[in-house]
C-alpha cells in the first residue's frame, strides 16, 4: 500500500473506506507489512505528504535517535528522509504530556513543513511521524484529531472498539463528529470552545441540551450550558447540573438515567473507559426530577492524560437515550479536545485565577480529590493544634528602658538676672570650663562704677582730713572707703557668676537654649544638666502583670530608638521592690540592668527603647493566651 510495495495495492481513498480498511488491518493477525499498510492509510485519511512509524523503545535506554528502526511508511523517498531527520530524543520526550507534538522544520528543498509526532498505544513504544506542507498548517489540528482517533494499535482497545462502531455508522456522523472536535480546536478562547461544544454536541448528537461542567476544588462547576450565553449560577437547576456532574467525577464512570430507571449505556469498557451506572444516581435522579419534558440524561466524563476525570459532558434528551455508539463516538470526541479545552482555560484565566487553580491542584494532589481546601483547612487546624501544644519557644516580656548614668551635674543660676546668650542647646558635648551662658550684666556694671566713684571719694576726704589733723574725719572717711572697697568685691563677685561654666567634660542633657534665650531668671533657677558618658546601666520598666515571670541576672536585649537595628545586650541586675504608678499603663515595677556590650560613642544618658527580658520557655499556646486565661480568672474568680 506505500512506494515499499510498489503500489501493488489500490489505496481506498474516502474516509468510511479508510477507516474499514484500518479495522481489517487492526482486527487480523501482524503481517510483515502492517506499519507500512497502517502508514498509507493513516497518510491518505489525515493528508499529509508523509507518514512513518519509528521505534522508539531504544530512545528510553539511552540509544540515538537515528538508530531508532522505521517500522514502515508511505509518501516520496525525499519527504521522508527529511522527515526521519526530524525524529530526536528530545522532540519524543517532549510529547510525553500530551501524546503528541509538533515542529516546523526545513526540507532539503528549502520548502517548510510541519512535523507532527504522536505517541501510538502499542505493545512497544512506537511514534507515528507526519509531515504537512507549510502552506496547509491551518489543517494541522484537524490531522491531528485524525491521527489521535487511530493512535491505537491494541486489538483490545477500547478507541477500537469504538472506531469500529463509528466505522458501523453512516459516514456523515463520523464526519460531523471530526468537524465538530476540529471546531472546538480552532476556537481562540476557551468560552468560545466550551459554547462549541455543547453547541455541537446538540447538534451532532440530536440533544435536547448539553451542559459542560468543570472540576473546581473537586466539585463540579458549570461553565456552558448550550444555547445560553448567559445564566444564573446560583439557581436551582444549576446546582442539580453541578450535584449530578460531581457524581461522575467521584466515581469516574459514564451515567445514563431514564425517567422510569437506570441503565447502562454500555458495557463494561476497561480501566480507561469504564461505562457503569449505579441505581438511581440521586444527583442524577434530582437532576432528572427538575427537568420538566425531559425523559434521559447521560453523563459523559472527560479525562486528562493520567485518566482521571476532569469535566463532564451531560447531555439531556427527551425522547430516547443516547445509543452505545453515540456514546462511545462522544467519548473519543472529549478525549481529544480535553487537552485544548485545559489548555485555554489556563491561558484565558487571570494571574489570581492561575494562582488558584494550580494551589488546588497542588492540594488535590497531597490531599486528594473532593474539598480539597476543607480537608487542607482540619489537616493545617490539627498540625497547629498539636505544635501549640508541645512546641516550647522562648519567651520573654517586653519593657521600656532608657540608659541613665550617676554622674550628672545640675548647673542653676547664681544671680537674679535675664539670659543675655545662651551657648550650648540639649546634646551638645562640652568641655571643661566651657562657656555655656551669659546673664545680662548692665546693672552689676553701673553698680561697679558707682562703687569705683565713691571709693575714690572716700580716699580723697580721708587725705584731706589726715593733711588738716582731723583725725576723727579721717577715721570716718577710712572707714566709709573700706566699706565701698567690700562692695566693689561684691560686685566683682556677681558680674563673675554671671557667666555659666561647664564643670567637667561631658554631654547637655538638660536645658533647651530656646527656652532659656533671654528669659529672666531668679538665684537657684535650673539652668542645665550636665553628663558625662560613663557608667551607663538601663533602667526598665516592667508590667506588674509580667514581674512574676521575671528573675534575677535574667538575660535580655535592647533596641534603642535611635538605632533600632543593633541590639544591646544586657543582664538585670537589681529589682525595685516598689511598684510605680505611670497613669493608664498601670503599675510598674523598676529594674536595673548591667549593659554587657562595648559603650559605643553615640550613645546618650535619657536614650530610650524597647527590651525584650528573658523569661523561660513556655509552650505557644501558654504565650498566646495566658494573659486571656488571667483576666477570666479575675472575672470569674476561679
Amino acid at each position: 500500500m506505500n512506494e515499499q510495495n510498489n503500489g501493488a495495492a489500490v489505496r481506498p481513498r474516502q474516509p468510511a473506506e479508510l477507516i474499514d480498511a484500518l479495522l481489517k488491518l487492526l482486527a487480523a493477525p501482524r503481517q510483515p507489512d502492517f506499519y507500512a499498510d497502517y502508514a498509507d492509510l493513516v497518510q491518505a485519511l489525515c493528508r499529509t505528504e508523509a507518514a512513518m512509524v519509528v521505534d522508539a523503545s531504544g530512545l528510553d535506554m539511552g540509544a540515538p535517535a537515528e538508530q531508532a528502526p522505521r517500522l514502515g511508511y508511505a509518501g516520496s523517498a525525499e519527504d521522508l528522509q527529511a522527515l526521519a531527520a526530524q525524529f530526536t530524543t528530545a522532540r519524543w520526550q517532549a510529547s510525553g504530556a500530551q501524546g503528541y507534538s509538533h515542529e516546523l522544520y526545513r526540507k532539503n528543498d528549502g520548502l517548510g513543513a510541519v512535523m507532527l509526532l504522536v505517541r501510538l498505544l502499542d505493545a512497544a513504544p512506537h511514534a507515528l511521524l507526519l509531515s504537512l506542507p507549510e502552506r496547509d498548517r491551518a489543517h494541522l489540528k484537524e490531522a491531528l484529531v485524525r491521527a489521535l482517533l487511530v493512535k491505537d494499535l491494541r486489538a483490545s482497545a477500547p478507541q477500537a472498539q469504538a472506531v469500529s462502531t463509528l466505522a458501523a455508522q453512516p459516514t456523515g456522523a463520523l464526519l460531523d463528529m471530526l468537524g465538530l472536535a476540529t471546531e472546538v480546536l480552532q476556537a481562540p478562547r476557551f468560552g468560545a470552545a466550551a459554547l462549541t461544544l455543547v453547541n455541537g454536541a446538540v447538534r451532532t448528537l440530536g440533544l435536547s441540551q448539553a451542559v459542560l461542567c468543570w472540576r473546581v476544588a473537586g466539585v463540579a462547576q458549570v461553565l456552558a450550558i448550550s444555547h445560553i450565553d448567559k445564566f444564573e449560577k446560583t439557581s436551582r437547576l444549576v446546582s442539580a447540573l453541578e450535584a449530578a456532574a460531581t457524581e461522575v467525577l467521584s466515581t469516574d464512570q459514564v451515567i445514563s438515567l431514564g425517567q422510569h430507571q437506570a441503565t447502562p449505556s454500555a458495557e463494561d469498557e476497561g480501566a480507561d473507559q469504564g461505562y457503569a451506572a449505579p441505581a438511581r444516581p440521586p444527583g442524577h435522579q434530582a437532576l432528572l426530577d427538575s427537568l420538566e419534558g425531559m425523559h434521559h440524561v447521560t453523563s459523559l466524563p472527560m479525562r486528562d492524560g493520567s485518566g482521571q476525570a476532569q469535566a463532564v459532558l451531560i447531555a439531556v434528551s427527551n425522547n430516547q437515550p443516547l445509543p452505545q455508539d453515540s456514546v462511545n463516538q462522544a467519548l473519543l470526541m472529549l478525549e481529544m479536545v480535553y487537552p485544548r479545552l485545559a489548555d485555554s482555560r489556563w491561558r484565558d484565566a487571570n494571574v489570581f485565577q492561575r494562582l488558584r487553580q494550580s494551589t488546588l491542584a497542588r492540594l488535590e494532589l497531597y490531599v486528594g480529590p473532593g474539598r480539597p481546601w476543607l480537608k487542607f483547612g482540619t489537616l493545617f487546624a490539627s498540625v497547629l493544634l498539636l505544635v501549640m501544644l508541645f512546641v516550647q519557644v522562648p519567651y520573654r516580656v517586653e519593657a521600656s528602658a532608657q540608659l541613665i548614668t550617676d554622674s550628672t551635674r545640675l548647673l542653676t543660676s547664681q544671680n537674679d538676672g535675664r539670659l543675655l546668650d545662651v551657648l550650648v542647646d540639649v546634646g551638645d558635648t562640652v568641655k571643661k570650663g566651657q562657656p555655656l551662658a551669659k546673664l545680662d550684666t548692665t546693672d552689676l556694671q553701673q553698680q561697679l562704677a558707682e562703687v569705683q566713684s565713691e571709693i575714690q571719694r572716700y580716699a580723697s576726704e580721708e587725705d584731706k582730713a589726715r593733711a588738716g589733723g582731723a583725725l576723727a574725719e579721717m577715721q570716718v572717711a577710712q572707714a566709709r572707703r573700706l566699706q565701698s572697697e567690700a562692695r566693689l568685691m561684691r560686685v566683682a563677685y556677681f558680674l563673675q557668676q554671671a557667666r555659666t561654666e561647664a564643670p567637667f567634660d561631658g554631654v547637655v542633657v538638660e536645658g533647651e537654649r530656646r527656652n532659656l534665650l533671654g528669659s529672666s531668671v531668679k538665684r537657684g533657677d535650673k539652668l542645665f544638666r550636665i553628663a558625662q558618658v560613663r557608667d551607663l546601666y538601663v533602667v526598665l520598666q516592667v508590667p506588674e502583670h509580667a514581674i512574676r515571670d521575671l528573675h534575677s541576672d535574667a538575660q535580655a536585649e535592647l533596641l534603642l530608638l535611635s538605632q533600632p537595628d543593633q541590639p544591646i545586650r544586657l543582664k538585670v541586675s537589681s529589682f525595685v521592690p516598689m511598684a510605680q504608678v505611670k497613669g493608664e499603663e498601670g503599675n510598674q515595677f523598676v529594674l536595673k540592668a548591667q549593659i554587657l556590650d562595648p559603650v559605643a560613642p553615640w550613645w546618650r544618658p535619657g536614650m530610650t527603647g524597647l527590651a525584650k527580658i528573658d523569661a523561660g520557655s513556655r509552650n505557644i499556646s501558654w504565650v498566646l493566651f495566658h494573659r486571656t486565661i488571667d483576666k477570666l480568672r479575675l472575672w470569674f474568680w476561679w
